[in-house]
């Protein structure tokens, strides 16, 4: 067995174990759905996806693939990266508003994590930000933290 196959058999479990939860309540109908109904096509869905991951990785078990240690390979220095972003994101939202501090999140991950030229960056980031506000403020119409210029 080797890593995927186990983490896909968990998810799979888990989707079951949502479908099963969510006969408890109404299923209802497409047209008329019950309480019941989003949580069980959320587990159809892991369920799904996590049996295609336990193909895939049977597939490539057979082909020798073993067991890895879980943390072998991993980029430290980008999850440290990501996770002080995240923190000063959090920090920030209020003070800077959603649009600049979204945008300068954006920013700071392409040029530190996976650098790319200033132009991608700065197009890249304000559409973001951009797409972002139009689908929670404008669409959804959330409250977002407005910055000191109001946007």
């Amino acid at each position: 067995m080797n890593n995927d196959q186990l983490s896909s058999t968990v998810w799979f479990i888990l989707g079951l174990a949502v479908c099963l939860g969510s006969l408890q309540y109404k299923l209802g109908t497409p047209a008329s759905p019950g309480t019941g109904f989003m949580p069980f096509l959320a587990g159809l869905a892991i369920c799904f996806f996590s049996g295609i991951g336990l193909i895939h990785s049977t597939l490539r078990r057979r082909q020798g693939e073993g067991w890895v240690p879980l943390l072998r390979g991993v980029l430290w220095k980008n999850a440290l990266i990501i996770l002080v972003s995240l923190l000063a994101y959090a920090l920030l939202l209020v003070p800077l508003g959603f649009s600049l501090t979204t945008a300068l999140f954006i920013g700071f991950l392409l040029r530190a994590i996976a650098p790319q030229r200033w132009s991608v960056v700065v197009a890249c980031s304000l559409l973001t930000a951009a797409i972002s506000y139009l689908l929670f403020e404008v669409w959804l119409k959330a409250q977002l933290p407005k910055g000191p210029f109001g946007i």
